[in-house]
């Protein structure tokens, strides 16, 4: 009889033990899903901030081929000074950094002069983008928000769920 009790009480804690076990599991996953989620959008955001910085100007809009790029509240075109084999500035001569949001993904592209060192790039910058939105300033103190092409800083915003929302500004290269 005493074994049986024993037994049973032995099974009443391994199940209890268990669901804690399986509970633990599932915040722990969450929990980390969320961090990775925080450090994508601050790796994003990083990358529009120093291109901005790089940039000497914000561009009307971009084409290449059949595509046209258009600076706006949802895309960015960024004007920045191309770079020779030595890493040194090519004055006269641009590339273009591009922003903008291609369905649930933040995407970054480069489009090099010809003559620049620059390589072309596509990439993603961060995934489950539900929102994008750029905003354009002058100097002024406080700024004021004026159209793309006069602007000197770039304020973005990024939504990644309701509650998720992230922004940063950055001021253009002042050469």
């Amino acid at each position: 009889m005493e074994v049986l009790v024993a037994m049973g009480i032995a099974l009443i804690v391994g199940t209890l033990i268990l669901m804690i076990i399986v509970q633990s599991s599932g915040v722990f996953t969450d929990q980390s899903s969320k961090v990775q989620r925080g450090l994508n959008i601050n790796e994003a955001l990083s990358q529009v901030r120093l291109s901005v910085k790089d940039a000497h100007a914000v561009a009307s809009s971009y084409t290449d081929g059949a595509d046209t790029y258009a600076t706006g509240e949802d895309q960015l075109v960024l004007k920045v000074t191309s770079i020779d084999a030595a890493g040194d500035m090519i004055e006269g001569i641009s590339d273009y950094f591009i922003f903008f949001k291609d369905q649930g993904f933040l995407r970054f592209k480069t489009f090099p002069d010809p003559s620049s060192s620059r390589k072309k790039s596509d990439a993603v910058l961060a995934t489950q983008v539900t929102g994008l939105h750029f905003q354009y300033f002058n100097s002024a103190l406080p700024p004021v928000e004026v159209v793309p092409v006069s602007a000197s800083k770039v304020r973005i915003s990024l939504k990644f769920s309701q509650t998720n929302i992230a922004t940063s500004e950055a001021n253009l290269r002042n050469d």
